[in-house]
């Protein structure tokens, strides 16, 4: 099948291994999608830890995978904190990202008076307690900085949204997700070619409902309607 190599990035405290049934979906038509592991995940000993955990490294961390599996253009798929770096990436490299898919997309303030990703601000802090005990499979230390990160405001990201000009597909968890499914289309309004899908799966659609997920991915990452026009 002539379709670029997808690259997939899971959520924070998650694996590569959450994006199984994509692959599964994906093996029957000759695609086998290259699952990346995120900086501060994985078994403690082996997993990649950098002062700070900024977005940018993990933009870095993720690029440098990308590069040494020797993909120079590609389709990608990012779940969570997954999706946000998948927004950067295709924000700084256009001309390598032939398509995007955003699950989940935790969306920025854009100034100090603008509202955060999730609908209470509490939902941030229950996730950095339960991040304690997840230490053999993640850095509690990174859970913690990135979500500050995200819940601050980052105005050059929205500058930067221009620059998406490939296909998007952004799909939102609905009213059972933490996540404030309201700023989605604020994202799709600053986007040129978007489609933008609610199934009501909460946070992790893609496991909770795998099915209507993957009725929505596998098309539009390999066809056979490809158009991207909506």
């Amino acid at each position: 099948m002539n379709v670029d190599p997808i690259v997939c990035l899971h959520g924070v405290t998650s694996s590569h291994t959450t994006w199984g049934g994509l692959v599964l979906a994906c093996k029957p038509r000759g695609v086998d999608p290259h699952c990346l592991t995120l900086l501060g995940h994985g078994p403690v000993g082996r997993r990649h830890r950098v002062d700070g955990y900024s977005l940018e490294a993990f933009v870095a961390d993720a690029m440098a995978q990308i590069n040494r599996l020797g993909l120079e253009r590609f389709q990608l798929v990012g779940h969570s904190l997954g999706a946000h770096v998948a927004s950067m990436i295709a924000q700084r490299f256009p001309w390598r990202v032939s398509r995007l898919v955003l699950e989940e997309l935790p969306v920025p303030a854009r100034t100090r008076a603008d509202s955060g990703p999730v609908h209470h601000r509490w939902s941030g802090v229950l996730i950095k307690v339960g991040a304690l005990s997840g230490y053999r499979r993640f850095d509690p230390v990174m859970v913690s900085r990135v979500l500050d990160q995200l819940d601050s405001p980052r105005p050059q990201w929205w500058r930067d949204l221009d620059r998406i000009t490939m296909p998007v597909l952004m799909i939102g968890g609905g009213t059972r997700s933490y996540l404030d499914q309201r700023r989605f289309a604020l994202v799709a309004a600053e986007l040129s070619d978007v489609r933008l899908v609610e199934i009501d799966g909460g946070h992790r659609v893609h496991i909770t409902r795998g099915d209507a997920f993957l009725a929505e991915v596998v098309p539009f990452l390999l066809g056979p309607d490809r158009s991207g026009a909506h």
